[in-house]
């Protein structure tokens, strides 16, 4: 699905499709993880109780992000030998 960044304040924002909003349940004011991919430019958004089960925090995520992006070429070529 196609969305727009909207201006909210000083702040970018994007909207929840209502079919989605629909097949998860999402509604205003729940608290959810926002896991960023920069390599990618994505985003995966978790809710709180699925980030619990998944026993990796959404830090966590974040930090293995940025070590495989500053390390990436000397893994790869670790991985040639």
């Amino acid at each position: 699905m196609l969305q727009k960044v909207i201006q909210v304040g000083n702040s970018l924002a994007l909207t929840i499709p209502k079919s989605f909003v629909d097949k998860t349940g999402f509604k205003a004011g729940d608290e959810i993880y926002v896991h960023q991919e920069p390599q990618s430019k994505s985003l995966i958004i978790t809710t709180k109780d699925q980030a619990k089960k998944m026993k990796l925090s959404p830090d966590l995520f974040s930090w293995l992000n940025d070590m495989e992006e500053k390390y990436s070429e000397a893994i790869k070529d670790l991985a040639k030998k």
